[in-house]
């Protein structure tokens, strides 16, 4: 049964193949394990960001996000 892609846009992947001016191919045997290797790259950077939130420390909602948006802020120091 062919993966189905959640995070990325299959038909984007194929310009990220590249060294310089030369196109690596993806063969169709490898294509499911492609796309599941980058959904999950992906979904590892997203928890990644959401690690980087400031969170409350004290009291009943102790580990519950401060703030839900993401800010500049949160990617200095990288």
């Amino acid at each position: 049964m062919p993966y189905t892609v959640k995070y990325i846009r299959s038909s984007k992947i194929k310009d990220l193949f590249a060294v310089g001016d030369q196109s690596i191919r993806i063969s169709a045997e490898a294509k499911d394990m492609v796309y599941e290797y980058l959904d999950n790259k992906v979904a590892q950077g997203v928890q990644e960001i959401l690690d980087k939130l400031p969170r409350k420390t004290k009291g009943d909602s102790k580990g519950e996000l401060k703030r839900i948006t993401v800010f500049p802020s949160d990617f200095e120091g990288e």
